[in-house]
């Protein structure tokens, strides 16, 4: 478990992007180490990389102005993303003897909550690359009017995640929010005022990772550690797993490991269960079938429920939207009680207020626990991995359940592991222009951002759920 931060902070203020990000410069160098140090990924393989590039000029050539809307199914995308933007599109326009009259940058978004929970170095960090940082589930108005300035008059593209958040799973889509599609709208909406003829253009980008197959034995020597801590002992005939380095096992052996995870999700489920049932009254019903498919993914959805209802009574709130929205309301309204809007110097309380202060932060900080652990929960899928599902498939399994451990025992996305090398796959789809849309919008604006969301869903969901090995 994490440790408990022993005193209440000031308030999450705006961090503007620096108004000359001189680390944009050295950003090709620098994401490249990153990427292959830190991420562990070996190469990028890009496909239909000439719309990015295509893209990119038509910005500098004044005509359009450009976002770019990536997938965000592991913690490594953003980096991966600014590589993208900051490497891989100079190379691509080289290749095609098309080079770009400057060299190709990008801006990313990214939520003002992570420099608190990924270390205060991002804090530093992240402003001079150009970053801009947003208020999720909560409107800023400094936060967006930097935005909408970034772009309408900025140099370069802005990347974004429409899903809003990691979902952990390379071959299925998340729901997705509507702030993508919004800002275009607004983009578009700021030239027209200022009588400028750009158009607006979404590059959908599918993000993906992909795994060696020579890495089972570490795939089980992960699987043992989850198993040893659940407190599951070996069950002859499933422990020995004959499995050699570099030779992948063959269906039999397949099923022994597939019948492995099923096992540690079951203990998983169990201990989570008795856990909100013994110290937070939670009265779980009883499924016929609990031991199936079916029945498991309802357990699992019967532990988000738990595990929110908990927060939600903590923190006062009344349940509203789907579990993505009540994870962000509750992230929302924890933040807030741990970095006080109404206490900009913490040091000036008196020591009875400071203490009070204190316990109300630690409080809160020891309840978003529970939302940590449905932040990963809600996207777990039994029916995801079969025995002769892929090695992805097993390894994204794996690790999320190592995740979930992580997060019952107090932990959030920053201690989850991923001990795999991989090869990352970028996706480039067709650029969506908003000029096309722009009447639709005059017409009925929540029809027309509900209609371009669920476009740019269908995009993701095209590369990623159909054909996310063959495109």
């Amino acid at each position: 478990m994490q440790k408990i931060p022993p005193h209440v902070r000031p308030g999450l203020e705006f961090l503007p992007p620096a108004k000359n990000p001189w680390l944009l410069h050295a950003a090709r160098p620098v994401s490249w180490l990153y990427v292959r140090l830190g991420n562990r990924i070996r190469r990028e393989t890009c496909l239909h990389m000439e719309r990015l590039v295509d893209a990119y000029r038509e910005m500098q050539d004044g005509r359009a102005r450009v976002l770019v809307a990536f997938r965000h199914p592991g913690v490594e995308d953003g980096t991966l993303v600014f590589r993208l933007m900051c490497g891989l599109v100079n190379r691509e326009a080289r290749r095609l003897g098309m080079p770009l009259r400057r060299p190709a940058r990008g801006y990313m978004l990214y939520g003002r909550d992570v420099p608190e929970w990924s270390g205060q170095f991002l804090k530093h960090l992240l402003p001079l690359i150009g970053a801009i940082s947003v208020f999720p589930g909560r409107y800023h108005s400094e936060s967006i009017g930097t935005l909408r300035r970034y772009l309408t008059d900025k140099p370069h593209p802005i990347a974004l995640a429409p899903e809003g958040q990691v979902t952990y799973h390379n071959e299925r889509v998340a729901a997705l929010e509507s702030g993508t599609a919004q800002l275009a709208f607004w983009c578009m909406e700021d030239l027209k005022k200022q009588a400028r003829t750009e158009d607006v253009v979404i590059v959908p980008v599918c993000t993906s990772y992909h795994y060696d197959e020579g890495d089972w034995p570490g795939l089980l020597r992960l699987l043992g550690k989850i198993e040893r801590e659940c407190g599951l002992l070996p069950v002859e005939g499933l422990s020995g797993t004959a499995v050699r380095p570099r030779v992948p096992p063959d269906l039999p052996d397949r099923e022994k490991i597939h019948v492995r995870i099923m096992r540690a999700t079951r203990c998983i489920l169990d201990l989570a269960e008795d856990f909100y049932a013994r110290f937070y009254g939670v009265d779980f019903p009883v499924f016929p079938d609990e031991q199936s498919a079916d029945g498991l993914q309802a357990r699992l959805r019967g532990v988000c429920e738990a595990a929110l209802g908990v927060c939600e009574a903590q923190l006062h709130l009344a349940p509203k939207g789907d579990f993505v929205q009540r994870v962000l309301s509750i992230r929302q309204t924890g933040f807030l009680r741990e970095c006080r809007d109404d206490i900009p110097d913490p040091s000036a309380l008196s020591a009875l207020a400071s203490g009070m202060a204190d316990r109300v932060a630690q409080e809160a900080w020891l309840c978003l626990r529970h939302m940590e652990l449905v932040d990963v929960l809600e996207y777990i899928r039994v029916d995801y991995v079969q025995p002769a599902s892929s090695f992805d498939r097993f390894v994204e399994a794996v690790t999320n359940l190592r995740d979930v451990v992580n997060r019952l025992k107090g932990g959030n996305v920053s201690g989850r592991v991923n001990p795999f090398r991989k090869t990352a796959r970028i996706v480039v789809n067709e650029p969506v222009r908003i000029s096309q849309r722009w009447e639709q919008y005059g017409r009925n604006r929540r029809r027309a951002v509900d209609s371009l969301t669920h476009e740019i869903l269908e995009s993701f969901r095209a590369v990623a759920e159909s054909a996310n090995r063959s495109v």
